[in-house]
């Protein structure tokens, strides 16, 4: 199953969401892979330090590292496997399929220093429900280095999200409302946004109108915006429901 480059309609066959169908692909380029990817390993710290959705993030962890390395297009991957296949390797069949730009990816191709033990290192982390601030500080750091991520909002992101736990309320609701923002521009069918936004409307996550503030301040200096009430933790049922139908239960190791 893994030799399918000449399967018909074998995008169909594909597990994750994001680049399931064709124009999931080509609809991004090797930034967006990328930017998605950083923005994917920022999500599962945040849905790692909420009661409510550590299990998702422990499990998707899990079945991210589940073959222990990213070399192979498989079709069982998960969004994130799928954005660090085609970061690790520039001629596998996911990467023939993104939108090419051949002198620009060779460009950020030779910037970028993925290595592979630190994402490792973060995923199992994760997977075990044992990542720290600490932890995700300097991870998350070099990964944003060995990714090139030149993007000042997503870096602001990262600066935020290692200290999830400190957080006040508006700080949380600006980071989430910014990550979804980015996620509907560049990655609409994203596995990770669905928790992201269930867990926003459950914990209130959530701002009301246009942010126009940059996050470098993310609204430190500013009066909150009306935030909703905090909503019941039913809303975080369906996005339950999508991580079991696509993860199943977590076995022990």
């Amino acid at each position: 199953m893994e030799q399918f480059e000449n399967l018909e309609s074998w995008d169909l066959l594909i597990e994750s969401r994001q680049y399931r169908s064709g124009s999931g692909l080509k609809g991004m380029n090797l930034r967006n892979v990328s930017d998605f990817a950083f923005l994917d390993l920022l999500s599962l710290f945040i849905l790692n330090n909420e009661y409510e959705s550590a299990p998702i993030a422990s499990r998707y962890a899990d079945k991210t590292m589940s073959f222990r390395n990213f070399s192979k297009a498989r079709l069982s991957g998960t969004d994130l496997y799928v954005s660090l296949n085609i970061l690790s390797d520039p001629v596998s069949v996911f990467s023939s399929r993104i939108g090419q730009n051949p002198e620009a990816d060779a460009i950020l191709r030779s910037k970028q220093k993925l290595h592979l033990p630190t994402v490792k290192r973060y995923l199992d982390l994760l997977a075990d429900s044992k990542i720290t601030s600490s932890d995700a500080a300097v991870l998350l750091l070099r990964l944003e280095k060995q990714l090139n991520i030149t993007d000042s909002k997503l870096k602001s992101i990262r600066r935020l999200v290692q200290d999830w736990p400190a957080l006040n309320q508006m700080q949380r609701s600006l980071v989430v409302d910014k990550m979804l923002q980015y996620y509907h521009k560049f990655a609409k069918r994203s596995e990770l946004a669905v928790f992201l936004e269930d867990l926003g409307k459950s914990k209130g996550y959530e701002i009301r109108g246009p942010i126009d503030a940059e996050l470098k301040n993310l609204g430190y200096n500013e009066k909150p915006s009306l935030l909703k009430a905090l909503a019941p933790l039913a809303g975080l049922y369906g996005g339950y429901k999508l991580g079991y139908h696509m993860f199943g239960p977590k076995e022990d190791k």
